[in-house]
């Protein structure tokens, strides 16, 4: 006779729990652990990019923050390199990651700046990326100032960059004095009795908003003269990135007590660099003085 009908429903499931590696509670117990364990990396994970979007993470270093969640980019030493604020030399710079090359050394062991390695979101940052702004802003939170929603649609706006290293040749070209008695003692209504001394404070501006400001120091220096042409020339590094430049001539009139400042306070801003030939001139002049004409010029190469 068979005894397996002589063995009850709980009887054989009994035995199939005996014979089990564990037991149901201990299934329930790692299945609870295991979401415990989900739970609290993602919270963990919510806690660091918080912190690193904060700047007040110290588990990671600004490179994991950067890699991890696009946070604190402008901090690593590749971006400082980049930027020439690196606290290593310009040996190191290139050596490491292909930038600074041109005030380093030249060596087989050096990397090329083609082969030194940028992140993706360090790319979006600095407006460097091939990816699109709508995929930089979706993905890491940047150049969301480029991508505008209308309904449904996100459309980008259009704008261009310098991609490699250019210089830039400024030239200032005419001075006129247009308002009288600047020494406020001219009897006659003297239109040349000015003391300017005239420079430039340039700004290369990045797609992502970061600025280097340069200065041409004083230009031009003149005495009780009205009016001068001629040509007077600086030239400057343009940052790879720069997509705006803005110029902010500064005119000062020098006297034997007081320096007084004729700047008009504007500034001019020619945008989308990246669309400019080479040699390709860009006039102007501080239209918006009432005591001066000024005129100038610059183009890259």
């Amino acid at each position: 006779m068979n005894l397996l009908k002589y063995i009850s429903p709980l009887s054989f499931a009994l035995i199939l729990v005996a014979c089990a590696d564990e037991s149901p509670l201990d299934i329930i117990e790692d299945d609870i652990d295991e979401a415990s364990d989900r739970a609290f990396s993602k919270a963990n994970n919510d806690e660091d990019r918080s912190d690193c979007k904060d700047g007040t993470n110290w588990d990671l270093t600004v490179e994991e923050c950067c890699e991890k969640y696009g946070y604190q980019c402008e901090k690593t030493e590749a971006k400082k390199c980049l930027y020439g604020t690196s606290s290593h030399s310009d040996s190191w710079c290139c050596t490491n990651y292909g930038y600074q090359c041109s005030y380093g050394y030249s060596s087989s062991s050096a990397k090329s700046s083609s082969s030194a390695y940028v992140s993706e979101a360090d790319k979006c940052y600095y407006g460097t990326s091939t990816k699109s702004n709508t995929y930089c802003c979706n993905n890491y939170g940047y150049r969301c100032e480029y991508v505008y929603s209308s309904s449904s649609v996100k459309t980008e706006v259009v704008e261009a960059h310098t991609s490699t290293e250019k210089t830039m040749k400024f030239t200032l070209t005419y001075y006129k004095q247009k308002s009288a008695d600047w020494d406020g003692i001219s009897a006659g209504g003297s239109y040349s009795d000015g003391d300017p001394t005239i420079s430039f404070s340039i700004y290369f501006i990045a797609s992502g908003g970061q600025t280097t400001s340069k200065s041409t120091g004083n230009l031009l220096s003149l005495q009780d003269q009205g009016s001068w042409s001629g040509s007077k020339t600086s030239t400057f590094d343009v940052p790879i990135g720069t997509q705006d430049i803005k110029i902010c001539p500064n005119v000062i009139d020098k006297d034997a007590f007081d320096n007084d400042n004729m700047s008009s306070g504007y500034c001019y801003t020619k945008t989308n660099i990246g669309y400019l030939t080479d040699y390709s001139a860009i006039e102007q002049s501080d239209y918006n003085s009432s005591k001066y004409e000024l005129e100038w010029e610059w183009y890259l190469y």
